[in-house]
């Protein structure tokens, strides 16, 4: 019998232990089985325990050292690959599993995290959604904060609330105008039908599958399916109604650019503050920052530069400069002091209309190598 460390990833707060954990010299710390209660305990166990599993033992998919936006990377291929064969064995388990890798990434660099949102625009966009969807409502859950298992059910939740119209998600891309009618029957139909196929998988937590059912509901009784209103639509569920408007908004489609994330984030509040949650609405916006990480800003003295981090006000966030004030190229980002006035956020700019690239390796280093 081999033991080996566990990658965190492996581990879910509110799931059994998946093998029995011992410490360096032998002495058995907990028994395969054993229900896990927080994050702390996970982040020990895989700091300190050796776990033995007498089934055989294939490598460990993550590296335990694996960075910030490698593991998003990760989580969106584990992602595509599960729903791709939906119906094999241990969906639930395994959907578990990357909302896992997605909490890591949180907590090891929630920055980076973010800005994979706004410049990590490869992959089909269903998968990328709702990888970017479970990151915003790992963030926000964590401001609440929800209680572990509903902020690990939630997370889940984000990465097959549209799992009823993945097909159907990919092609409306490319549609401009009105859904025809079997389109929109079948968008109307998409949370419960998730629901009966997350069932169907072995998903039993109410949490996940009532935020499913409700993520298209609105407190004012205006959405679907079932018109619910007020207090009959959980947190988790409006949580993940506010991650789905901004990470739809900041998208780009078929037929129109992206939002502006700044705009995007103003338009959630003002324009649909009344539909969804505008209290929720007003913490999202706080966590991820009026200019969220990986927004390209020109600054007042005339450079373009991205937002690093959102800094100790949602005004003054952490920014590099990737051009001069004059507009040339810098050989690398220089990281400005966000208490001089010339390095101030002057407005919001498109690095795509400034035909303006930057790899997230050169401004945030390691963390950010994929």
């Amino acid at each position: 019998m081999t033991r080996r460390q566990i990658h965190p990833s492996e581990l879910v707060v509110g799931q059994p232990l998946p093998c029995d954990a011992y410490d360096a010299k032998g002495k058995l710390l907990l028994r395969e089985g054993h229900v896990l209660t927080s994050e702390a305990q996970i982040e020990r166990l895989a700091r300190h325990a050796l776990f033995a599993d007498h089934r055989a033992e294939p490598p460990p998919e993550e590296p335990a050292e694996l960075r910030p936006l490698a593991l998003v990377l990760s989580a969106r291929q584990r992602l595509q690959r599960r729903l791709a064969d939906a119906a094999a064995p241990g969906f639930a388990a395994e959907i578990l599993r990357i909302g896992a890798l997605l909490r890591l990434a949180c907590r090891r660099n929630a920055d980076v995290a973010l800005a994979s949102i706004l410049l990590r625009r490869d992959g089909p966009y269903a998968i990328r959604h709702a990888v970017n969807v479970a990151i915003a409502c790992e963030l926000v859950g964590q401001a609440l904060p929800l209680p572990a298992d509903q902020q690990a059910a939630t997370v889940a939740a984000a990465l097959t609330m549209n799992i009823g119209m993945l097909d159907l998600q990919q092609a409306l891309l490319a549609v401009e105008g009105p859904l025809d009618n079997a389109q929109h029957a079948a968008v109307r139909a998409h949370c419960e039908t998730g629901v009966v196929m997350l069932r169907e998988r072995g998903v039993d937590d109410p949490v996940w599958l009532e935020a499913v059912r409700d993520h298209h509901e609105r407190p004012d009784g205006s959405g679907y399916p079932a018109g619910r209103h007020g207090a009959a639509i959980g947190v988790p569920a409006r949580l993940l109604a506010l991650g789905d408007v901004y990470c739809a908004r900041v998208s780009a489609r078929g037929y129109r650019p992206p939002l502006q994330p700044n705009v995007a984030l103003r338009w959630l509040f003002l324009n649909e503050g009344a539909m969804l949650d505008r209290e929720l609405a007003a913490l999202f916006i706080k966590t991820v920052g009026i200019y969220p990480p990986g927004t390209a800003v020109r600054l007042r003295n005339g450079s373009i530069a991205v937002v690093l981090e959102r800094g100790a006000t949602s005004h003054a966030p952490k920014v590099a400069s990737i051009t001069t004030h004059d507009g040339l190229r810098t050989g690398a980002p220089i990281r400005r002091r966000n208490d001089v006035e010339a390095h101030a956020v002057s407005e919001v700019v498109d690095l795509d209309a400034l035909r303006l690239e930057v790899g997230m390796e050169a401004l945030w280093g390691a963390d950010a190598a994929g």
